[in-house]
């Protein structure tokens, strides 16, 4: 046998019974284990049209072959990327998720291969039952491992994915070594050699265990750095705003100062009837006082009831930047809000990063130059809404929703918006809503309450 192979089974097959028999199992049960472990691993739904022209190229294309199986797997891919990718998933995901379903994949074709023929050694009037139903046999066994090592991998993905990309895109390779070691049990080591197939079961075990450490601690390693780089952004965050803080207070410490010795001044000159001198202390005071007022910092009152640390400093950072720019950022929420109520951690920032960035891009090209940034909730569902002036009357919608499936890495804004979508995605429930009218761009993000 060899690592690649194309076949025609209407001229091999010596009987129309082992025909029909062959092709079910082809057009049949290999598609319905491809697809059903990408499926039930990524939770993404997959055409129907996938399973049937993936059933019919397995009739010439046979699969369990090392080179057909990469081959397969590899187009596999494309196909999603590009044809079933409803959220915009990033490649080095679908490529991740691919990756975990064949390593299920081997392992339960490895796992029910030799047990088939463990228990065919002492049970030989067996023979023809497992040949007929192995391939669901398999499936069913996948399902099992998918559902009992479900929290690992999920927890793995959710640190991994849209965050490591060269962390994705190497683990995914995991599953090679067991399907060279597929191949080899396949045509090489005989079905009635017991001691042989039941070492090939613990090695087979002993791997797929090993790989699931591997898993474990890269991301458990992965988090633990993110988490370490959220503190430090924290931290950066904390320390700006302290110290504008200060500069603050310094600037009423000064005004304040100045305002006294003004007073006296003014009820100086006032005393002694020096009208002229008056008018000048009431300009130096008014001129003193615009400072104060005019200081576009009333923005950042709001900030008190975010209680989220990191959301916190990256609105003070986005609206700082806006106010550097010389835009007119306005800042709304009345009642204390935690947004990790809803979001993970990282992804309310990100989100609240890419709206911000996105209305403070737009707001510079705009004549009125404005940003709002709304956060509140109900019983029900928290909101985030982001508002900003727009140099058009009314912006097309539906070329931003173009724009979110976009995978041009030129344009920051075409990749906040798929990025957006792409977190958005880990959110079943949640509602994203646009809306544009009088030189008006609002999005609204709505965030149902577990």
């Amino acid at each position: 046998m060899t690592l690649f192979a194309v076949d025609n089974p209407f001229i091999r097959v010596a009987s129309p019974t082992s025909l029909i028999l062959f092709l079910v199992k082809v057009c049949l049960f290999y598609p319905w284990l491809f697809w059903g472990c990408y499926r039930h691993i990524s939770r993404r739904t997959i055409p129907i049209g996938f399973y049937v022209v993936l059933g019919a190229a397995f009739i010439f294309w046979p699969p369990s072959l090392f080179i057909n199986d990469l081959v397969t797997a590899s187009l596999a891919i494309v196909a999603v990327y590009y044809l079933a990718n409803p959220f915009g998933d990033h490649l080095a995901t679908i490529v991740s998720h691919f990756g975990y379903s064949m390593l299920v994949y081997y392992f339960s074709s490895v796992v029910c291969l030799l047990l088939s023929r463990i228990i065919l050694v002492k049970y030989p009037q067996f023979s023809s039952l497992p040949h007929t139903f192995l391939i669901p046999l398999i499936y069913g066994f996948a399902l099992l491992v998918i559902k009992i090592v479900r929290p690992l991998a999920d927890r793995f993905f959710s640190r991994v994915n849209n965050r490591h990309p060269v962390a994705e895109w190497c683990l995914s390779v995991l599953f090679i070594p067991l399907s060279l070691f597929f191949f080899f049990v396949q045509h090489f080591l005989t079905a009635n050699n017991l001691g042989g197939n039941t070492a090939a079961l613990l090695i087979t075990l002993a791997y797929f265990i090993l790989a699931l450490l591997v898993m474990n601690h890269v991301g458990s390693d992965l988090h633990y750095r993110d988490q370490a780089t959220f503190a430090s952004h924290n931290l950066d965050s904390l320390t700006n705003y302290t110290d504008k803080l200060e500069v603050m207070y310094d600037d009423l410490r000064r005004f304040r100062h100045d305002y006294q010795n003004i007073l006296i001044s003014l009820s100086s000159a006032l005393s002694d009837n020096h009208i002229a001198y008056a008018k000048q202390a009431i300009q130096e005071l008014t001129q003193s006082s615009s400072r104060i007022v005019d200081m576009p910092t009333s923005v950042f009152e709001a900030l008190q009831n975010i209680t989220d640390l990191g959301v916190k400093s990256i609105v003070y950072q986005k609206l700082s930047d806006a106010i550097k720019d010389g835009l007119h950022p306005r800042l709304e929420v009345v009642r204390p809000l935690e947004l990790t109520t809803t979001l993970q951690p990282l992804d309310a920032i990100r989100i609240t990063a890419i709206l911000l960035d996105n209305a403070i891009n737009a707001a510079q090209v705009s004549k009125q130059k404005k940003v709002s940034l709304s956060l509140f909730e109900n019983e029900n569902a928290q909101f985030i809404i982001v508002g900003n002036s727009t140099k058009e009357a009314q912006v097309d919608l539906n070329k931003l929703a173009e724009l979110e499936h976009s995978i041009s890495i030129g344009n920051n804004h075409h990749l906040g918006l798929r990025n957006l979508k792409i977190i958005l995605g880990h959110y079943p429930n949640a509602v994203n809503d646009r809306s544009s009218n009088q030189h008006w761009l609002e999005q609204k993000i709505v965030l149902p309450k577990k």
